[in-house]
């Protein structure tokens, strides 16, 4: 007898089929083929309709099932219902949607923040229906003739469709989340530079718009990195205004701007400019890359403020008139000039000609006197006197190893600095291996003065001297004269009066010396010198340090000696807002002696695989005598309950 085949139950088979292929006339209207506007208009409207159509069709099986089969149809219809919803919210973000919900006359931050939000829900929705329902169509296709649908299958279709949509949903918003925070580590040598706490001062201290415009082709490797430096410092600064060009988009802007070539960053403030060079080709930008925070933060103090003058004395053997040589490396001010330069001072020499016999220039917003290792005139000291007198501005690193007299400079700001050099036996830099290296001094004994603000906050980083002496209050120092001593040594610091190298308990003494002072007192200029015959209040600064090295090249290369002579000279200035940690663009360069290129070569040619050997070896030496040390198994019964004979 035949049998009677069990009528189809549920929604049709080109169901899903058409439902897909509405999904992608949306697609193909929306996306693809947007620009023709009647083209677009009828794959879009097929496209919703289908989908529509489709979902109706679908709830309709759910009444016309029964059992488990209506259990699958209910699924499947909800499935396609959020796939419709998910179109429907993609719709509220284009233009002709915007404009009549009124979304389009929101703020243009908020608008961004909807239209954000709108494509993750939308996406994620679609994704999360779309792949569930094609598994369980899937599953479901063998079983659509049958007399019976099981729904235990459809389920685990179900749930194995929707865990990979939610994985792929996770990574997108990963994506997404990680690309809004603009969270990134670079740790490699040519690294671009971030924004340093300097830098973010000086920007936040802008009181007028200072407008940022960056020129980069789009996708431009070197202009991502760029755009990655500038958004940070942009960022919560309101006074900063960012703006990211294609040059040859906005031709007028371009030629407003005087940019002629790509990858150009230019900074403008009223009718002040400057621009930052790049370029476009990441391989040779990468080093500009690597010192742009030095490079903008120097740019961003022109147009924020007028250039300061800077003079160094020289025709006494100071650090800074000393000419680099193979025997003085590392003990020149070229390092302290740059880092003045830096700061937007124009760096000038200050001698006997040029008013340091006389009078210093009007323009002096700062006099310096680097490690003299020949005595000051009698006339050159008063005339440092007379501008200090007059509110002037002083650095002042003295030299206890020249063995000349300091003291008439000291003087000039109520200090005392001694001529035996400083000694630690304990805590030191090692340089050459002996006794020597004793008066190699680091320290991390900071006041909170403004002058040390930074190093005080961060006091692991330690300063480091090189033969300094110590300084102290002067007695014939003024009472109106404030002296902080900024920098200390560290307590098992003596004064080496022989010059051994070596405590000696009877001559020489353990102390807590002072290596730095900030000084500073009240004045009041004439009449003459303050103005329209009113008298106006100023302030004598002066900073002092026992030891020139501590300036010279081979100490800035030490972060902490940086930041002591970058908030030093920030302090003098009248701008102790700027004090912050600084971006070092420099790494230090990693040498090895002969000797230890040696050890390096040998140790991995054979010290490492003879290390491994050693290692297999034992391991199987130990394996053998654990098997050794074993009781003898006995040998299995035979299914007779007897055991086999050994042969003789």
């Amino acid at each position: 007898m035949a049998m009677n085949r069990a009528p189809q139950t549920g929604s049709p088979t080109w169901v899903a089929p058409a439902y897909v292929a509405g999904l992608v006339l949306i697609f193909l209207g929306e996306r693809v083929l947007s620009t023709i506007g009647w083209l677009r208009g009828v794959l879009t409207g097929l496209g919703v309709l289908l989908v529509a159509v489709l979902t109706v069709v679908r709830w309709v099986a759910v009444r016309t099932s029964s059992g488990e089969a209506r259990t699958v149809e209910r699924a499947l219809a909800l499935l396609s219902t959020g796939s419709a919803c998910a179109v429907a919210i993609y719709f509220t973000t284009t233009t002709w949607a915007e404009e009549r919900l009124r979304i389009a006359m929101v703020a243009s931050a908020s608008r961004q923040r909807f239209e954000s939000a709108a494509t993750v829900t939308w996406v994620a929705l679609m994704v999360g229906t779309v792949v569930p329902m094609l598994f369980a169509e899937r599953a479901l296709f063998p079983m659509r003739h049958s007399s019976r649908i099981e729904w235990r299958r459809i389920r685990e279709a179900l749930g194995a469709g929707l865990t990979l949509s939610m994985v792929a949903v996770y990574g997108s918003l990963f994506t997404f989340v990680a690309g809004e925070l603009d969270v990134k580590a670079d740790f490699s040598y040519f690294h671009t530079a971030r924004p340093s706490e300097s830098t973010r001062k000086i920007a936040a201290s802008a009181s007028t718009p200072v407008a940022v415009k960056a020129f980069f082709p789009e996708l431009n490797p070197v202009g991502v990195e760029a755009s990655g430096y500038l958004r940070d410092l942009a960022r919560g600064r309101p006074a900063i205004q960012l703006e990211t060009h294609d040059r040859l988009l906005v031709p007028e802007l371009a030629r407003q701007a005087k940019v002629f070539d790509d990858g150009v960053i230019v900074i403008e403030r009223g009718a002040e400019r400057e621009m930052i060079s790049l370029g476009t080709d990441i391989t040779a930008a990468r080093p500009k890359l690597k010192t742009l925070d030095t490079d903008f933060q120097k740019a961003l103090l022109k147009v924020l403020r007028d250039r300061k003058t800077a003079y160094f004395t020289v025709g006494h053997g100071e650090l800074t008139d000393t000419q680099p040589t193979p025997q003085n490396e590392g003990r020149t001010g070229r390092g302290l000039r740059q880092l003045l330069e830096q700061q937007n001072y124009a760096v000038r020499e200050l001698n006997a000609i040029t008013g340091l016999v006389s009078d210093i220039p009007a323009d002096a917003s700062l006099v310096l006197v680097i490690g003299p290792q020949q005595p000051f005139l009698p006339e050159e000291v008063a005339t440092l006197g007379r501008y200090a007198a007059r509110g002037g501005r002083l650095f002042l690193s003295l030299d206890p190893e020249a063995k000349v007299a300091l003291q008439p400079l000291a003087d000039l700001v109520g200090l005392r600095i001694s001529t035996s050099v400083l000694a630690n036996d304990k805590v030191h830099l090692r340089r050459r291996f002996n006794d020597s290296d004793h008066t190699l001094l680091v320290t991390n004994r900071y006041s909170s003065h403004a002058s040390v603000s930074t190093l005080s906050r961060i006091a692991s980083r330690p300063v480091v001297f090189a033969g300094a002496g110590s300084l102290d209050r002067s007695a014939s120092a003024e009472g109106a004269l404030h002296i902080d001593f900024t920098v200390r040594a560290l307590p098992e610091t003596f004064n080496d009066e022989n010059g051994n190298f070596l405590f000696d308990p009877g001559t020489d003494k353990r102390d807590t010396y002072a290596l730095g002072a900030a000084v500073f007192k009240p004045v009041t200029p004439a009449p003459s010198e303050a103005g329209h015959g009113e008298k106006k209040s100023d302030e004598m600064r002066a900073f002092v340090l026992s030891d020139a090295d501590a300036v010279s090249d081979a100490a800035i290369g030490n972060d902490a000696n940086a930041l002591l002579v970058a908030d030093a000279v920030h302090w003098l200035g009248g701008e102790e807002s700027f004090a912050g940690a600084m971006s070092t663009p420099e790494d230090v360069r990693i040498e090895h002696t002969k000797q230890k290129d040696l050890v390096w070569f040998y140790g991995t040619i054979f010290g490492a695989p003879a290390i491994v050997l050693g290692g297999g070896l034992l391991y199987t030496q130990r394996i053998r005598r654990s098997k050794k040390k074993s009781p003898k198994q006995a040998r299995p019964a035979s299914e007779s309950g007897q055991q086999d004979e050994v042969p003789a």
